[in-house]
């Protein structure tokens, strides 16, 4: 073995470490306030398959089939960046050169020289913090049961075993989740106020990585801000403050909505992008074919971005379809396709079983899965870079999913025979609930 390979093997095994150090402090920081927070071993699982996705999917030999070109250009620039002194604008994160990823890879080289293995491994603890946020808000919406369920159906879930290794933007855009999420959940719980801190930290986080995801990630926490200080105005006094600010925020941004939704605007920008990118499908080969191509749609005024919005929604979510799976690409993207179609028939499934309480349920899982989507739908070029960004809301749908399966399984149990003292009784039940108050059993979780 050379000294290049032992010096590799060194920098993978120290950013192992690294991240299960920050893992297991994370989650000993989460059980503080949930005693009953016991998602140790699918979270280690969870990290182990997705090292042993880097392994072979490098060893293979077809990983910048699968993992894209883009990789290629983010390292370049990092080099670039890691030359730079810390005092240059290139570490700010405000241009296409140097978004957040970018200098986040630039600063492990610059420190320590970690080569593009090691970086996956921290690539790997970024997100897997993300999907721990995640799980923890599930916690607190449906108890340490369902936050187990959901820790090991995200740990194993099979587009975010590869996913979340790439060297891109997403490890960093699932921790912007986690954020949104986790503290979205306390704002809709108590209003606190950490809450609106934590989801600034997300959407910030988001900004500086895919910026006009960041945008409809806000969207989504704004309105889950306002809708959770409408339902508690009678109860927290601090909602009206919130609902005023929150007001002011949206009055202050609608100018500039109004101006980027103008057909000038959307002709420009948006059409523009859309035809470049499928004109860009058409000289490989044309819609259909194995690059995994989407048909050209029409965003040029607002009337034609509410008529074929949906169209796009459904490309992002089902493409590439089952039965296209020609090459290495489409295989790996039917099989998510299988996972999604499972997950939408059992959505819906829980949804009819929690109809009328599933936003008091489920609210801040909806809302950042709701606005990310549309984001993906009106960016999206082709349905490998679909697949890619449909990880993001397969990750927010499947925790909504687990959230309510789990007040569906809750209540049939207190509609049976079931002494209702001794339901409340069991861990992860409150009595309110028993009642037929949906929001009872958040609130008990987000006051431990």
């Amino acid at each position: 073995m050379t000294d290049t390979q032992l010096y590799e093997l060194f920098c993978i095994v120290l950013a192992t470490l690294l991240v299960g150090f920050g893992l297991t402090m994370a989650v000993r920081r989460l059980g503080r306030s949930r005693p009953e927070f016991s998602v140790g071993r699918p979270l280690a699982v969870g990290v182990g398959v997705r090292l042993l996705g880097i392994a072979a999917v490098s060893t293979s030999g077809v990983g910048l089939t699968l993992r894209g070109g883009d990789e290629i250009k983010f390292i370049q620039d990092a080099r670039i960046i890691a030359a730079s002194s810390f005092d240059s604008d290139l570490w700010l994160p405000i241009d296409e050169a140097h978004r957040l990823h970018q200098i986040l890879f630039a600063f492990q080289i610059k420190l320590v020289d970690f080569p593009q293995a090691a970086m996956r491994v921290t690539q790997i603890g970024i997100a897997m913090l993300g999907i721990l946020l995640i799980v923890a808000a599930i916690h607190d919406f449906a108890g340490p049961g369902a936050a187990r369920l959901g820790m090991w159906v995200l740990a194993l879930e099979p587009a975010g075993i590869f996913f979340n290794s790439i060297l891109h933007r997403e490890p960093l855009l699932v921790l912007a989740s986690g954020l949104v999420v986790f503290g979205g959940s306390k704002m809709w719980a108590k209003l606190e106020l950490r809450g609106v801190l934590m989801v600034g930290a997300g959407c910030a986080i988001a900004v500086s990585t895919r910026p006009y995801a960041a945008w409809f990630l806000m969207t989504g926490g704004l309105l889950l801000v306002l809708h959770a200080s409408l339902r508690q105005v009678g109860t927290r006094l601090r909602s009206i403050p919130l609902i005023y600010a929150v007001a002011i925020v949206i009055a202050a941004v609608s100018p500039a909505v109004l101006s980027l939704t103008s057909q000038d605007s959307l002709e420009q920008n948006l059409q523009g992008s859309q035809d470049a990118n499928t004109a860009a499908n058409t000289v490989r080969g044309g819609a259909g074919t194995n690059n995994l191509s989407l048909e050209r749609v029409d965003f040029s005024s607002r009337a034609d971005l509410i008529t074929n919005l949906p169209q796009r929604m459904r490309d992002v979510v089902l493409r590439p379809y089952p039965w296209q799976i020609e090459n290495t690409s489409q295989q790996l993207g039917a099989i998510g396709t299988l996972v999604v179609i499972t997950a939408l028939v059992l959505l819906f499934r829980y949804v009819r079983r929690n109809r009328g309480q599933v936003l008091a349920v489920a609210a801040p899982f909806i809302y950042p899965a709701f606005f990310l989507l549309i984001a993906y739908a009106l960016s999206v070029g082709n349905a490998g870079t679909g697949f890619r960004y449909r990880t993001h809301l397969v990750l927010l749908g499947l925790a909504t999913l687990v959230v309510l399966r789990e007040h569906a399984l809750r209540r049939d149990s207190s509609n049976g025979d079931e002494d209702p003292q001794e339901h409340s009784t069991r861990p992860g039940h409150v009595m309110d609930e028993v009642r037929g108050d949906p929001n009872a059993l958040v609130t008990a979780r987000s006051s431990r």
